[in-house]
């Protein structure tokens, strides 16, 4: 019987926020964190000294500022080069994205160790 209430209650107030106008509307957001970026010469040495070596390379589809824009962001992501660097002995990994001219730098945007392959 507390089961069937429980239902019940559930059911009125869904019905009671559709018919009132209101809804739930569940979505993500842009969030923002520090990302570390240099030219090739500070980046790279950073990983020989993990040893760690490429694994993946793609273009990534990344949003970007654009201050034309009413809330700030392109609608139109920027293609940019991305490339995976591990070290499968020590388990640690870097993830860089490239942005070209006129910036020419190697951006961190992410690091970590407990690198897993495969079947979690």
């Amino acid at each position: 019987m507390k089961k069937y209430l429980i239902g019940l209650i559930m059911c009125l107030a869904f019905w009671g926020g559709f018919l009132s106008g209101h809804s739930v509307v569940f979505a993500g957001e842009y969030q923002e964190k520090p990302v570390m970026c240099g030219p090739e010469e500070e980046i790279f040495p950073i990983l020989r000294d993990k040893d760690e070596t490429l694994l993946v390379a793609g273009k990534q589809l990344t949003k970007v500022r654009d201050p034309d824009e009413s809330n700030g962001l392109s609608h139109t992501p920027a293609v940019l080069p991305f490339a995976l660097y591990v070290n499968l002995d020590n388990k640690t990994y870097t993830v860089l994205e490239y942005h070209n001219a006129p910036y020419n730098v190697y951006c961190i945007i992410s690091y970590g160790v407990e690198l897993k392959l495969g079947d979690f």
